[in-house]
């Protein structure tokens, strides 16, 4: 009976210390949209790969190993392998189709003064998490044809395996994972041969190392993912080539950031401190981007880490997001309106759930919403009547949002054609 009352108050005082701690996340959506505000499919070709070690769905991995054991697997029960040959770069090999979102690095920090134990159990409604990091205890399993009776001589067809995600899809993943004390976290070595440099930028000082019982370490919970669903911001672009921006999440838009990066190089953006109430609408004319001098531009990192910051991040965490994602945000050409993810839309998207439950969850998601201008697609227009002159096969190939892009030309072309 003593022993009994000794472990009961031990577990009260374990839980009483981890319920003290503060959870913070970072992340993005990215979505396309076209100028008539139609969201754009073919989202899941990746800009970068992500360092070798992570762990990802068979066939979803974006410059990790592919799992030996399950390579041969599913050769035995199907008769070949569950991949499309590509030369273009892209989100493993898995043939995918509707994906209108990529949520790209979600990383959750902890900030306790004690170690504990923790479980963490983030859903994913309207997408697949594919890619996370350390190892996780559970979750999604990708769907699976069945396997053919004789796969020798009947193999599964490749086009069985297509991921549509215009159906409902719901992802989720769980880690179990021993929240290191501050004193253990500083010891705790988190160099990793094949670190890249986005990722080392997303480790911030002063946060809690998580620690796997397979013994992988971090500075925190990754995971990323690919779906289909509207965040919530829709936008428009007028022959004028004013941008207008209407809210339809669940709540009001705290802080967002309008920036555009011409093909010249010519650089210039425009922030709303104030937000953007839930159903308010918003014009950009052109003449409201404030021009900047070509280079980095320091004023525009320092409003939006302060921006970030003001949502609840720390002046690391927010650091760290603005660093990791500097080159693909603002260094790449295109027009885009990054915007902070109302709460109560977040916690729809992606509901999370962790025990013990924190003080304080602090959920930073960005929208990351790809504008085409009218007189972009104009010119694409052009190209792809010409495409063995003009390199547009070479564009659409290649291009980051080639997919996209060339899905807008085919809408147009549909639409001159009636």
């Amino acid at each position: 009976m003593k022993t009994s009352a000794c472990l009961l108050l031990a577990t009260a005082a374990l839980a009483s210390a981890g319920s003290e701690f503060q959870l913070h996340e970072w992340g993005t959506f990215t979505t396309v949209a076209g100028s008539d505000g139609v969201l754009l499919d073919g989202l899941e070709r990746e800009e970068e790969p992500l360092p070798a070690y992570i762990h990802a769905h068979y066939g979803l991995e974006n410059g990790q190993p592919q799992n030996q054991a399950e390579t041969a697997r599913i050769y035995q029960q199907h008769g070949g392998l569950a991949l499309m040959p590509t030369s273009f770069k892209g989100l493993g090999k898995r043939q995918l189709s509707g994906v209108t979102v990529k949520m790209e690095t979600p990383v959750l920090y902890f900030h306790s003064p004690e170690g504990f134990h923790a479980h963490v159990k983030v859903g994913f409604n309207g997408g697949t998490i594919s890619q996370w990091y350390p190892a996780r205890s559970g979750g999604e399993t990708l769907p699976e044809p069945p396997a053919p009776a004789d796969p020798k001589n009947h193999p599964t067809p490749l086009s069985a395996w297509l991921l549509d995600f215009n159906k409902p899809y719901h992802g989720s993943i769980e880690w179990d994972v021993d929240v290191l004390s501050p004193a253990d976290s500083h010891r705790q070595i988190l160099f990793k041969p094949g670190d890249t440099l986005g990722w080392l930028r997303a480790r911030v000082p002063d946060t809690n190392v998580v620690r796997t019982s397979g013994g992988e370490t971090e500075g925190f919970l990754f995971y990323r993912g690919v779906g289909h669903f509207d965040p919530g911001l829709k936008t428009t672009v007028d022959s004028a080539e004013t941008v207008h921006l209407s809210n339809n999440t669940d709540g009001r838009i705290p802080y967002l950031v309008a920036f555009e990066r011409t093909s010249d190089g010519k650089l210039r953006w425009t922030e709303r401190r104030d937000g953007l109430d839930q159903a308010a609408t918003f014009e950009l004319p052109e003449a409201a981007f404030k021009s900047e001098p070509q280079g980095f531009c320091e004023p525009l990192y320092r409003a939006v880490k302060s921006g970030l910051a003001g949502c609840g991040l720390t002046d690391d965490e927010a650091r760290a997001m603005v660093e990791t994602w500097w080159n693909s945000y603002f260094e790449a050409p295109g027009l885009r309106v990054f915007w902070v993810l109302p709460r109560a839309t977040t916690d729809r998207i992606l509901p999370l759930e962790v025990s013990p439950a924190p003080a304080e969850t602090v959920r930073v998601l960005v929208g990351r919403s790809e504008i085409f201008r009218p007189r972009d697609e104009s010119e694409w227009r052009k190209l792809a009547a010409e495409p063995e002159k003009s390199g547009w096969n070479y564009l659409v190939g290649t291009h980051r949002f080639g997919q996209p892009i060339q899905s807008r030309v085919n809408s147009l072309q549909r639409q001159a054609s009636r």
